[in-house]
């Protein structure tokens, strides 16, 4: 009840935060995105802060990929800092997620009437967009098999001569019950993240509830993963998401990956009906991934990634 309450139509607008909704790092993207009960990797603060706690020593990350086509330019940079305390054990991340390009035509009237076949819109100039996140993770191990996280997030937002500003938070968990198995719940932007704009509007990004399963098991010289996750959203998308109940919304995500010695690593996934392959290369403290994304609509997605082992 206090989550639908919070989406309400008076606290914010639908879709305004789908500039948040693309994912980060070639590994999960891989995957379909079904990443919520893995997050093992520098990009834990983004998937689910709670895994940062499967980190053990200083990480970074850069990821860049090209977004339908060349529409958008989408690029993600996640440092992950250990910290050694006596009687728990707690960890640090901060990332910053750039999602921009160019294109956005401003028109206006030739003169100030209504339009008509004299009065024509005419192109004024073309203008560039760019959003930029940034996230501040904790993360602290409760029990042996139990770990959460938070994530606060900052928000800006520049749309050729308007800007906005906003604040959020997260907040996730990760519990093991079992060594072959994994679940994990991440809360986005579980208060709402309002943005105000140097116009005057504002709107908010609803919450959106994530949720996943993963189970692991070796072959012999074989490691492999199996991930499913669902996004719940509140917002009577039945336009737009695979399945809708009421107000409830969902969007499923599969993903499977296998590496051989932990040094190859294949992928295949599902993003909301799309298909998602990639593979990874590990070599001593670096790690290089690949993915991509077939999209019916849109143009196909390219990502790449380099993670670093400090």
């Amino acid at each position: 009840m206090f989550l639908i309450l919070l989406c309400s139509p008076a606290w914010g607008a639908k879709y305004a935060g789908e500039f948040l909704s693309l994912g980060v790092g070639a590994r999960a993207l891989g995957m379909g995105g079904a990443f919520v009960a893995i997050c093992d990797d520098a990009s834990a603060g983004y998937w689910n802060p709670a895994g940062l706690q499967q980190i053990r020593q200083k990480e970074i990350i850069f990821m860049h990929a090209e977004t339908f086509g060349s529409l958008l330019n989408h690029d993600f940079l996640g440092y992950v800092l250990p910290l050694k305390e006596k009687t728990s054990h707690s960890t640090l991340s901060f990332s910053l997620i750039r999602l921009g390009g160019g294109g956005v035509k401003l028109t206006s009237l030739e003169r100030d009437e209504p339009i008509s076949d004299s009065n024509r819109v005419i192109l004024v100039r073309e203008a560039s967009h760019a959003d930029y996140t940034f996230l501040f993770s904790y993360s602290r191990r409760s029990r042996p098999n139990l770990a959460w996280g938070a994530s606060a997030k900052v928000i800006y937002r520049k749309l050729a001569d308007n800007s906005a500003f906003g604040m959020g938070l997260d907040g996730g968990v990760l519990y093991s019950p079992y060594d072959f198995l994994t679940l994990g719940v991440n809360l986005l932007d579980l208060t709402a993240t309002f943005l105000t704009y140097n116009n005057g509007t504002t709107e908010s990004i609803y919450p959106t509830l994530k949720t996943g399963g993963a189970l692991k098991k070796d072959f012999g010289d074989f490691s492999s993963l199996l991930a499913i996750d669902s996004d719940v959203r509140f917002e009577n998308r039945r336009s737009s998401a695979q399945y809708w109940i009421g107000s409830l919304s969902f969007d499923m995500h599969y993903g499977f990956e296998t590496w051989y010695k932990n040094r190859v690593a294949g992928r295949l996934g599902f993003d909301q009906g799309n298909l998602t392959f990639g593979f990874g290369l590990s070599i001593r403290q670096f790690i290089l991934d690949a993915a991509f994304l077939n999209h019916d609509q849109l143009e196909n997605s390219y990502r790449i990634s380099l993670q670093v082992e400090l």
